[in-house]
């Protein structure tokens, strides 16, 4: 039985969720949140709905959230195979600040500042419900109190900065309810080795276990025994996708996966880069995708996601694809600005 090396796996690539709109959310992302998008395209396993792209200038790996368009859908339930939020890293408290007064300029609900280990975050959530947190790292001389004043304070914030830029995901957090069984699994199948417990201030029978590298967890799965199945829908993220650097390294993956009758996709071409589907014990789908060849493969850089693009094996479609997304606009039309439904006070804590 063999088992995959520490370091084969170097952090997030992506990670998708669920959304109704493109008009909505491209604003959102884009005007809200200062993300490019990068990609504009169809899901490939469902190719008469949208798959949205946004990331930082270049369309870096580790900075990619993407959405499926999907407006027919009910709202998910946070839950086991249902994530609980991703996060992104803000350069530092300053910038964190300059968010929080920029979202409440916006008309969105803010939760925090939340001290949670090693960082100081706020929550809030986007048009479709979805959680989203903005993370930096912790001044250890800055207490609670001191925090909620500097962020009781009125501060200018007409515009996005660039210190307030947002570029890499900090993490995403996934659910579990079996520590051991996941620590097994995670060094097994991916090579990540646990670096982190955390008390979850926001719900005491529930810890944090940080995976990743022996510099950043980017894997925070929330632990609690009496967690129960979510689902998947609008506002949900609908799987996490962690980096390899090369085709054999995604294949080592899966060979691995075959000795220990862990089933899967099979290493799928989707063009941009190359993507390999499996779920952990918990039924949180995880996919393996590698670096390149990258976004700019089949567009100019300083045009990237500006239209409509497909992969070579969907251009016969094009026609009827178009025709598609018109209809699929026509009948769920959309509304600007959204109401935003308000962060929880404790952002942590699981039902």
């Amino acid at each position: 039985m063999s088992t995959i090396a520490e370091g084969l796996v170097k952090s997030l690539h992506h990670i998708t969720l669920v959304t109704t709109s493109e008009p909505v959310n491209r604003r959102f992302y884009t005007e809200v949140l200062g993300l490019r998008r990068v990609k504009l395209s169809v899901n490939q396993d469902d190719f008469f709905h949208r798959h949205l792209f946004y990331g930082d200038e270049n369309g870096s790996s580790g900075s990619v959230i993407t959405f499926f368009e999907w407006p027919h859908l009910v709202s998910g339930h946070v839950g086991l195979g249902a994530p609980h939020h991703i996060a992104y890293s803000v350069k530092d408290i300053e910038a964190l600040q300059k968010w929080a007064a920029w979202l409440r300029g916006n008309g969105i609900q803010v939760s925090g500042p939340h001290i949670m280990g090693d960082r100081v975050s706020i929550y809030f959530r986007d048009p479709d419900g979805s959680l989203l947190e903005l993370a930096s790292k912790l001044d250890e001389r800055i207490d609670i109190a001191a925090l909620r004043e500097m962020f009781a304070e009125e501060v200018e914030a007409g515009k996005i900065t660039q210190n307030m830029r947002l570029s890499l995901m900090d993490h995403a957090s996934p659910l579990a309810t079996d520590a051991a069984k996941l620590e097994r699994f995670l060094s097994k199948t991916l090579g990540l080795r646990r670096i982190a417990r955390r008390e979850n201030p926001h719900d005491r029978q529930a810890v944090i276990l940080g995976f990743g590298d022996e510099d950043h967890d980017f894997l925070r799965y929330i632990l609690k025994p009496s967690i129960r199945i979510g689902f998947v829908g609008i506002g949900s993220i609908h799987h996490i996708a962690v980096k390899v650097e090369s085709d054999e390294d995604q294949k080592k993956i899966m060979q691995t996966l075959d000795s220990i009758g862990i089933r899967h996709s099979g290493i799928i071409d989707r063009f941009w880069f190359k993507s390999l589907y499996f779920r952990d014990p918990f039924g949180n789908l995880l996919e393996v995708a590698t670096a390149g060849p990258g976004y700019a493969v089949d567009e100019a850089p300083e045009s990237l996601g500006s239209r409509l693009v497909l992969p070579p094996w969907l251009e016969s479609e094009r026609r009827r694809i178009e025709e598609a997304l018109r209809l699929l606009d026509e009948q769920y039309p959309t509304r600007w600005p959204p109401i935003y439904r308000p962060a929880p006070e404790k952002p942590e804590q699981v039902e």
